[in-house]
């Protein structure tokens, strides 16, 4: 599935422009392209549910016991 691309206005200043867009033109790419990568090398790609589910149980684990060892009964654990 293709992603449905948006336009953003970004306000900064002239002299973070200018140095973003020698960045980009280094690069060899647009500055729309080059602050797309950025922004996504920042923030991560989206996971997958496969992933998510792998990750959420590879966490540390829930400590559901009392001091004596002992798990709480079914209708405390439903509250």
């Amino acid at each position: 599935m293709e992603a449905t691309l948006k336009n953003v206005t970004v306000t900064m200043d002239d002299a973070l422009l200018q140095r973003a867009r020698v960045a980009a033109a280094r690069e060899g790419k647009s500055l729309s392209r080059f602050v797309a990568e950025t922004v996504e090398r920042r923030i991560g790609q989206p996971m997958t549910q496969p992933e998510a589910i792998e990750r959420f149980l590879a966490g540390p684990l829930m400590n559901l016991t009392d001091e004596n060892g002992k798990a709480p009964p079914r209708d405390a654990l439903n509250e």
